[in-house]
């Protein structure tokens, strides 16, 4: 019997102690940390798989391709220079950054290209800049004009008479060996309330002042002083009325111009032609030059006035 109660008792703890929580309740405080913590491990989790996602895209956006700006370079004048710059794309056409191109040129004495990308002119022709890396690589073309100067005739302007009187200048583009170029440049007014200009040069009177008209190729200027005098033009005379020179000499003539009240106007230019130009030429500063033996007629011009002069080539 007393075994009997004594297996009984056993019984009944264990079956106590089974009920039992293996903790102690501690209230609802530890509860709320435990959570907490759950939660902000499960925030840092998050945060290190969407770095681990993003390397993992970055790496496998490897470079496809390079663009380069500008795409052509064009550059008038010897030591002119040219900045390139490159950008890596991906195989979606996408910018991407890392790594370093590395810049060559095809022929060293017509373009030099350091390795910031900056193309330096160095003599007249044709060359191929390459930008690359590893295996990929952009050619860009590269041309060098040699056009050292622009020279405009005539260089300094009064242009006298009415609003809307014209003249004619010309601007030529010189090599470094002082060789023409076969360049138009283009034409522009610093101040057209005084002075437009065509896209072939030609002035146009439109208010008394002065202006600098400029004659550009690519970022090569030249530049003439123009004054513009709003007077009646009476008379135009043509100095000296008779010349004589020898075949590649030159004459230079010059108007001489008077108002309605007889005054001369100091310093105007007038538009010249040669009525012969096998036998003599005339430029817009009225030097003429002796071509082959006979007689041409020089004609001048200037807000609807005109006189003659004639040059005789021996």
């Amino acid at each position: 019997m007393k075994s009997d109660g004594m297996r009984k008792a056993y019984r009944d703890r264990t079956q106590t102690r089974s009920r039992d929580p293996p903790f102690p309740d501690r209230g609802p405080a530890c509860y709320s940390l435990a959570k907490s913590f759950q939660m902000r491990a499960i925030r840092v989790i998050r945060a290190v798989l969407c770095l681990l996602l993003a390397g993992a895209t970055a790496c496998a956006r490897k470079p496809a391709s390079i663009q380069v700006s500008p795409r052509k370079v064009l550059l008038y004048g010897i030591e002119r220079s040219q900045r390139l710059t490159a950008q890596l794309l991906d195989s979606k056409g996408q910018p991407i950054e890392g790594g370093r191109v590395t810049w060559t040129s095809s022929k060293g004495d017509v373009a030099a290209v350091d390795e910031a990308g900056r193309v330096l002119a160095k003599g007249e022709g044709k060359a191929k800049v390459t930008a690359a890396l590893g295996e990929i690589s952009t050619d860009v073309p590269v041309e060098v004009v040699d056009a050292a100067t622009i020279v405009i005739v005539p260089g300094g302007v009064v242009l006298v008479g009415p609003v809307g009187t014209t003249l004619a200048l010309a601007g030529s583009v010189k090599s470094s060996k002082n060789q023409p170029v076969p360049l138009r440049p283009t034409w522009k007014s610093s101040d057209e309330k005084v002075v437009k200009v065509t896209p072939d040069g030609t002035l146009t009177s439109v208010g008394n002042g002065t202006a600098t008209v400029t004659a550009q190729v690519g970022d090569l200027q030249g530049a003439a002083e123009v004054t513009v005098m709003v007077r009646d033009v009476a008379r135009l005379e043509v100095r000296p009325a008779t010349a004589l020179v020898r075949v590649g000499d030159s004459q230079r003539f010059e108007i001489v111009a008077f108002g309605p009240d007889g005054a001369r106007l100091e310093n105007a230019i007038a538009r010249y032609r040669s009525s012969n130009p096998a036998v003599a030429t005339i430029d817009g500063a009225g030097v003429a030059s002796g071509i082959a033996p006979g007689t041409a007629t020089i004609h001048a011009d200037l807000a609807g006035q005109a006189a003659e002069a004639t040059l005789i080539v021996n």
